[in-house]
């Protein structure tokens, strides 16, 4: 799963010790087809960042798309993809004071996917983890635009009965 998302935020301040809250648009294309096969979603996102040192930030989001079934899940309409919630660590690579900040991040989170239209056994729960970068550009001391992207390696369990107790 390859996930791009586009944000503003309003920050507490423009240097080290800063909150931030902030949302916006993104949208997932996967990688990989599995079961459920679904085209590429969009949704959105909220999070909140607190940048503890002049090079390091937590972040907590909340995510949500919407995507359609494709190939083997033709026809299974309007399926939710949450990320609720994910944790990331961010490393901003220029400590200098510039418009510009950019950063690398990893951080794990709980998923799910939703049934949709189509009443097939959809609906899961799992954990991931992710990897990404991205950049913000401060307009302004309180005001920052960005853009990331990352990828999302996620193992989904849909059913906890049978031989093997469990499938994902």
């Amino acid at each position: 799963l390859i996930v791009i998302l586009a944000m503003f935020a309003v920050s507490g301040a423009a240097n080290a010790e800063n909150f931030t809250v902030g949302g916006g648009p993104m949208g997932n294309i996967f990688v990989v087809d599995a079961r459920p096969d679904l085209g590429p979603g969009i949704g959105g996102h909220l999070f909140f960042d607190y940048r503890w040192s002049p090079q390091l930030s937590t972040q907590f989001s909340v995510i949500v798309t919407t995507e359609n079934g494709e190939g083997i899940s033709n026809g299974d309409k309007g399926i939710e993809f949450l990320g609720i919630p994910t944790f990331d660590l961010k490393y901003y690579l220029l400590s200098s004071e510039s418009h510009w900040d950019p950063y690398l991040m990893a951080g794990l989170g709980v998923y799910a996917i939703s049934e949709g239209t189509t009443s097939n056994g959809t609906f899961a729960v799992g954990f991931g983890g992710n990897v990404g970068l991205g950049c913000d550009y401060y307009l302004t001391e309180k005001w920052s635009l960005g853009l990331s992207g990352s990828f999302r390696s996620i193992g989904l369990i849909d059913d906890t009965t049978g031989n093997n107790n469990g499938t994902a």
